[in-house]
């Protein structure tokens, strides 16, 4: 009864759950898988920072306003040039009175009158300009400022544009990572979902084959009822049939973990999944040297390693720049005039020019460092080449490993079925034991579950290999097509 119970319960759950075939997986994965998200993010911010190298190339305008209280007003004193002024302008009135005079009223004479005119023209004169008038108030104590200021950098030794050309490719590299990123993710949720898939394919074998021993020990409790075999044959069918039962159990369980790995994967928390994609015998179309030249080009980790080539030789250009001056245009306007002095414009344009000389040694530190980095970058994307060849190598072999284990199996579970069939005829029969078989069901099962495993591990293969080659989402079509 606790059998039949755990079979219907199996059945309505499938009857509920909901089916899912690889391409929907692989599609909802897509959408929803959590690190996928996040990896979407980083890319987004790697757009943002190719926006902002953009505006390097863009003129910088600048408002700027400020309102300053100093000690006192700022005072021009003029006192001394009025000094000067009134005294020559004594000078002045003396000498052409004392020269008018000087030759008929006699030098004493003449100097008196040249004092006395000049004394009181000079005091006329200084009426006339007062010393308050030489004392000039050029900026309050209170005052207020309000600007606009414009740089254009014209010329920077190619810095503005190797960083926005880094930027570029920085924006390509993360497409890349976040490539590498999906179809290792999707690798994982094809993983999962086979895994799900094998463990669903065991509950039946194992459900099979628990029915298969379970008329077994029936048969053998009537023959035993009937005096043709002994207690401990029928002892064994059910020992047999325990066995069957535990591990259709553990079938079971497996099969609920792989639903919640995969439903993980999915970013869900609905377990109640069904695979609709088999596991069928897969065929590689195909050499070796075809999947290892696809891989060289399209797989993602060494698309990225080639953008993060192409910025370290940016970072060298940039770096070189520093030996060149920095050009720019500028232009400044003052927007509140009512407080500037008589020493300030209202506006200015003109042309900037900055060379630093001498940096002690660092500008050539850089450019070494930026070589260094591009080498550096060089010889991993070498080692990732001969890297992702094994791989595809490694993979292909187990591929071919597992097809080999096909062939083999499929011809010995041929011999394992006629071998039951025998074993059952002469049990019935009277002719043999209950051990014979069980043992030839156990024969027969554990070959159906290698082939099960064999065809899992060639499909495993198959993932693996569409991985290195940044093309694990077709797996569907690649099955349809095989069809």
């Amino acid at each position: 009864m606790k059998r039949i119970a755990t079979t219907v319960a199996f059945l309505s759950f499938s009857a509920f759950a909901a089916s899912l075939s690889i391409d929907d997986a692989i599609a909802i994965a897509k959408e929803k898988n959590p690190q996928i998200v996040v990896n979407k993010t980083h890319l987004e911010k790697a757009e943002s920072q190719k926006t902002s190298a953009r505006s390097l190339f863009m003129p910088q305008l600048t408002l700027a306003g400020k309102v300053t209280k100093i000690n006192d007003p700022i005072m021009i004193d003029l006192t001394p040039v009025r000094t000067a002024i009134v005294g020559s302008n004594y000078a002045s009135t003396y000498a052409s009175v004392y020269g008018v005079t000087a030759p008929t009223a006699g030098e004493a004479t003449a100097d008196a009158m040249a004092k006395q005119a000049a004394g009181a023209g000079n005091a006329k004169f200084a009426a006339q300009v007062p010393e308050d008038q030489f004392k000039i108030q050029v900026q309050d104590d209170l005052f207020f400022n309000a600007s606009a200021t414009l740089i254009w950098p014209i010329f920077t030794g190619g810095k503005i544009f190797s960083a926005y050309k880094a930027s570029t490719e920085n924006v390509d590299a993360q497409k890349s990572a976040f490539s590498m990123a999906e179809n290792s993710i999707l690798s994982q949720v094809c993983g999962r979902y086979f895994t799900m898939r094998l463990a669903e394919e065991m509950v039946a074998l194992r459900t099979d084959a628990l029915n298969t021993i379970q008329v077994h020990a029936d048969q053998a409790k009537k023959l035993e009822e009937g005096g043709q075999i002994s207690r401990a044959e029928r002892l064994r069918a059910e020992v047999a049939l325990v066995e069957a039962m535990t591990e259709k159990d553990n079938a079971e369980r497996d099969l609920s973990l792989a639903r919640l790995a995969l439903a993980n994967s999915l970013g869900s928390n609905d377990t109640a999944l069904v695979a609709t994609t088999p596991i069928t015998t897969v065929a590689i179309n195909g050499s070796l040297e075809d999947y290892k030249s696809r891989a060289t080009q399209n797989y993602p980790g060494i698309k990225q390693l080639e953008q993060e080539k192409k910025r370290a030789g940016r970072a060298v250009t940039a770096a070189r720049g520093d030996y060149f001056p920095t050009v720019a245009l500028f232009g400044k306007k003052e927007l509140y005039t009512k407080d500037l002095t008589i020493l300030e414009p209202e506006w200015a344009v003109g042309v900037a020019v900055e060379w630093n000389i001498f940096h002690g040694g660092e500008t050539v530190g850089k450019v070494a460092g930026a070589k260094s980095q591009e080498r550096e970058v060089e010889s991993l994307e070498h080692q990732a080449v001969q890297n992702i060849s094994l791989l595809v190598e490694k993979r292909f072999r187990e591929y071919e490993h597992a097809k080999s284990q096909l062939e083999t199996l499929s011809k010995t579970e041929e011999l394992a079925k006629e071998s039951l069939e025998d074993q059952q005829k002469a049990f019935n029969a009277g002719m043999g034991t209950s051990l014979s078989v069980v043992d030839a069901e156990l024969s027969l099962e554990r070959l159906r579950v290698a082939t099960l495993k064999a065809n899992y591990d060639a499909m495993m293969a198959l993932v693996g290999l569409l991985e290195t080659c940044g093309e694990v989402e077709k797996i569907g079509q690649y099955l349809e097509n095989q069809k």
